[in-house]
């Protein structure tokens, strides 16, 4: 079946529930190659909501007429870190967050676990640093991830110390052109960026935070910093047909922002730095989360290069596709229907959207504390050694001279 993601492999429903069932049919082209498939593996599992694969376990049952075995029979291999980030609860508790996980599902004691000790991306880079600092590293992400690390009595048990060595020091201050640390934070463009054809530049450093709206903010100021002319694309807006709300002007859609949909004006540079939004060919590798190239830009479709990963250097063409948000969330109880080409700029990610990678060089930029579950050390492991981290924390729980501390939070109960 190849690699896909799971939600468009099993057609799981966008809205999840105890009850839900995948949209797979019995006389399909899909239900042949579950039958015809041996082994499934599920990666990042920890993730996922317990409802989507309670409703692949109840849709498989059916499909393969055996309601006896979980999945119908099927052998599902899932993998990931518990350490990581969990199961999105909009407006959650930490108590309906532990929920939502795999954990809590009836399915998790059917499941033979096998627990993978030590970090391959540590151990992979012994050639950058010493058997020892390697040792050290690792055993500080574990601590960091499972909540073990030494605390300030005075902020409480969520708090870590980050060490000054991990940091970014005077932030104000223009970076050097001989310089060879290229240190990321607000306001200032990585040395090198402005040459459009630095790919390595271009492709390792990766600027983190969990906020959105900061994220954009950080991509339109480096964006701005690119030699070159910057394209704008606009989309199309419009209500949903069928809704009953059909009074808003196109120009008031247009200044509607929803998260995972892109947003009306969408600026890009030739040579710049883009991510997938959807799955749009995955045979190709245009997949949700594909990190590319822009190689040209043109009127109706965007030319572009894979980044990385195996099909890096592959060639792509991204065209324009419908967004429909659900209509659901308190902000927007309509259902916005948007023609946009479907990338954003992706000169820096959310801790969220960087689970799962690798980068040579991460600059970490918390405009405000870590709130969830896992968020400190997804960011913190994306890279393979200490020196290849560096952080900027802009307020900061209390300054030492060998650090500071900031919120680590995590939910303890889900190691149990």
């Amino acid at each position: 079946m190849g690699g896909r993601t799971a939600h468009s492999t099993f057609k799981i429903p966008l809205k999840l529930n105890d009850t839900s069932t995948c949209s797979i049919y019995k006389q399909s082209h899909l239900k042949g190659l579950i039958q015809k498939a041996s082994l499934v593996i599920w990666d990042e599992a920890p993730m996922t909501h317990r409802h989507a694969f309670e409703a692949v376990d109840q849709s498989l049952r059916d499909l393969m007429d055996n309601d006896d075995e979980p999945f119908g029979g099927k052998v599902f291999v899932l993998s990931g870190d518990f350490r990581q980030i969990l199961p999105v609860v909009v407006r959650g508790t930490p108590a309906q967050t532990i929920d939502a996980c795999l954990k809590s599902s009836t399915l998790w004691p059917k499941f033979q676990q096998l627990h993978l000790r030590e970090n391959m991306r540590v151990i992979s880079s012994q050639n950058e640093s010493t058997a020892t600092e390697l040792a050290e590293f690792s055993e500080f992400l574990l601590q960091v991830g499972e909540g073990r690390h030494e605390t300030n009595p005075a902020l409480g048990p969520n708090c870590i110390k980050i060490p000054k060595d991990m940091l970014i020091e005077n932030p104000m201050e223009e970076l050097s052109n001989d310089g060879e640390d290229e240190e990321i934070r607000p306001g200032a463009t990585p040395r090198g960026l402005t040459r459009m054809a630095d790919d390595i530049v271009l492709r390792q450093p990766d600027n983190l935070d969990y906020y959105i709206h900061v994220v954009q903010r950080i991509n339109e100021a480096v964006a701005q910093r690119l030699e070159g002319v910057s394209q704008e694309y606009l989309s199309t807006d419009s209500v949903e047909e069928d809704e009953e709300v059909n009074f808003f002007e196109q120009e008031l859609l247009h200044t509607f922002n929803i998260n995972d949909i892109p947003p009306h004006k969408l600026p890009l540079k030739k040579g710049a730095p883009i991510r997938m939004m959807r799955n749009l060919n995955p045979d190709m590798g245009l997949c949700n989360g594909t990190r590319l190239r822009i190689v040209e830009l043109k009127p109706h479709v965007i030319h572009a290069t894979i980044m990385t990963g195996e099909r890096q250097g592959q060639h792509g063409l991204i065209p324009m596709i419908v967004f429909i948000n659900d209509g659901d969330s308190r902000e927007f109880p309509f259902r916005l229907r948007r023609k946009q080409f479907p990338v954003q700029p992706a000169f820096a990610m959310t801790i969220n959207k960087t689970q799962g990678q690798t980068v040579q060089n991460l600059g970490l930029y918390l405009s405000t504390p870590c709130f969830s579950h896992g968020q400190l050390y997804v960011a913190l492991s994306r890279v393979a050694s200490r020196s290849k981290f560096k952080a900027l924390i802009e307020y900061p729980q209390l300054e030492e001279e060998d650090g500071v501390y900031t919120d680590n939070t995590v939910y303890r109960q889900v190691f149990e």
